[in-house]
């Protein structure tokens, strides 16, 4: 049962998962559409409402946490063009796990920041004035 629900409703999305999903959710909404003059108006707009909440939740929501992105870049959306925009580039961005620097790497041994390490943070008395 767990594996249906993260089927259904995922967290992360990859590349493939994202474009498929995102082809079923237009044909659907096309079908939707094309029987917009035989559907009754009263169950019709509820169910444009779940698949608009289904694909940005559930759909675009998951592809821009696995892309590494905030949760805030949702936003983008809901602009006419940029949504077709940054559909296409949450298409081809990689995801998270492959663009993240190697562990350790920019950080003290004690998990610090960088700025640790760096041997010219240190200074050995007054500046000189020249």
């Amino acid at each position: 049962m767990h594996c249906f629900v993260e089927f259904i409703f995922p967290r992360r999305l990859h590349r493939l998962a994202y474009f498929l999903r995102g082809v079923a959710l237009d044909t659907v909404t096309g079908i939707l559409y094309a029987s917009s003059t035989t559907y009754n108006p009263r169950f019709w707009w509820p169910s444009v409402i779940v698949l608009i909440i289904y694909g940005l939740f559930f759909i675009v929501l998951p592809r821009i946490r696995d892309a590494g992105l905030s949760g805030w870049w949702l936003l983008v959306t809901f602009i006419p063009v940029g949504d077709i925009v940054f559909g296409i580039i949450l298409l081809f961005r990689a995801p998270a796990l492959l663009t993240h620097p190697i562990p350790n790497e920019g950080t003290a041994p004690n998990g610090g920041p960088a700025a640790a390490l760096d041997n010219s943070a240190v200074t050995e008395g007054p500046p000189s004035v020249s």
